[in-house]
Formats: structure tokens, sequence, C-alpha cells
């Protein structure tokens, strides 16, 4: 199956019957809170599976995923994904060891959201996203990914004024620059660097703004 760039892949709250296979493209998970704000939980791309939380535990989706650019992916059947776990046990250690890094991932999210400064947060998420999804240019890691800033701070779990003034501050110290309403990442070694917090000096390598909020 083959989806434009902004479709609808999954929608949270439908049932669950199916799993798909994502082949090529980029797709972000989004969850509608009950505060009415939508909340970027993650970005997946080819050889994910979307949707085998909703099939192992019997429930309607948990969140939206939407295709940020075209994507291709395989529809597979939940009783034809059950019945190959079923002939292939080793199948179901390697979904379970996928499942276990996200949920992993998480976790520490959850830590860095507790314990490390918002810019350091904002640094982290843009590195994580250069590396993993970034075009490699003259210019630097562009970060081509069809995110909204809002997205960008949802990941980062900041207030959308809080990414802003962090963006201005990697701005300033030469790590990121705009560039057609886009993001480049011009030196990602130094911005990984800046992502790794010191707890006594959180805005070390001789970057710091006093206007920037810690969440």
């Amino acid at each position: 199956m083959i989806y434009d760039a902004r479709q609808h892949v999954l929608r949270q709250g439908e049932e669950s019957h199916h799993v798909l296979v994502l082949l090529d493209g980029l797709v972000k998970v989004v969850v509608h809170t009950e505060f009415g704000r939508p909340v970027l939980l993650d970005l997946r791309s080819r050889g994910d599976l979307l949707g085998e939380m909703s099939m192992l535990e019997h429930r309607r989706r948990s969140a939206d995923v939407v295709t940020c650019t075209t994507a291709r992916a395989k529809l597979i059947m939940n009783t034809q994904l059950q019945m190959f776990f079923d002939r292939h046990p080793d199948a179901w250690a390697a979904m379970a060891g996928s499942l276990s890094s996200r949920l992993h991932r998480a976790d520490v999210h959850r830590a860095e959201f507790v314990a490390c400064p918002a810019p350091a947060r904002v640094g982290r998420v843009l590195a994580e996203i250069a590396r993993a999804h970034g075009v490699r240019t003259p210019d630097g890691w562009d970060l081509d990914v069809a995110l909204t800033q809002a997205e960008i701070a949802s990941l980062a779990g900041v207030a959308l004024a809080t990414f802003e003034k962090a963006l201005r501050l990697l701005h300033r110290s030469g790590l990121v620059r705009r560039k057609s309403r886009r993001i480049v990442v011009g030196d990602l070694d130094r911005l990984i660097r800046f992502g790794i917090s010191d707890g006594e000096n959180p805005y070390q390598y001789g970057i710091g703004d006093a206007d920037v909020a810690q969440s």
C-alpha cells in the first residue's frame, strides 16, 4: 500500500484488525490527550511494525499514525500475523525485543523530563532526529521530516515557547540554523555533546541563556 504525505495510516480509537510493516518512508505516532492537545510520541521508519500493541492487547488503537512523507507499507491481518508467530516462535522474541527497546527509550525520556534542563532536551531530540532521519547536505544535517516546531517540542517534553527560546540559543551558538522553515543541524557532534547535560553546569560548552526556561 502507498500512502501520501500527511495521510492517516491508523487512527486512535478505531478497532484493531491489522498491523502494518513500514517498507519505506517516515511516520509519526500522535496521541490526542484529554486536554485537547495532540502529543507527538515517536517517529517510525522503514522496518518498523505499526499497530502491534493493539493486536497484542486486543484493544482499540491508542494513537494516530500519520505519514510525514510518502510511505509504503504492507498490511497484515492480525490473524495472519498470529498464525505466523505460531509457526515461527523465534519471531515472538524479535518483536518482544523491539517492544522492549521502545519501552526502554520511553523510560529514558521520562527520566530526562525530570532531570535534564529544557535546552539539553531540545538538543538531544534534534540530534536524534538528525542521526536517524536527517539528510546530509553541504550545510549540515537537514531535518526535512515535515514536523512542526510544536511537534518537536512535544518530543522534547517542553512548551512551544520554551522550545523556541532553546532553538534561538542553539542558533546563536552555531549548532543549528533555519532554512526555508526547516531546521539544519550544522554541527552534529557539538549538538550531541550539548545534550549530555552536566548536573553542575547544564549550560556547558560555553553556551548559556538565563532566559531559557527549565521546563
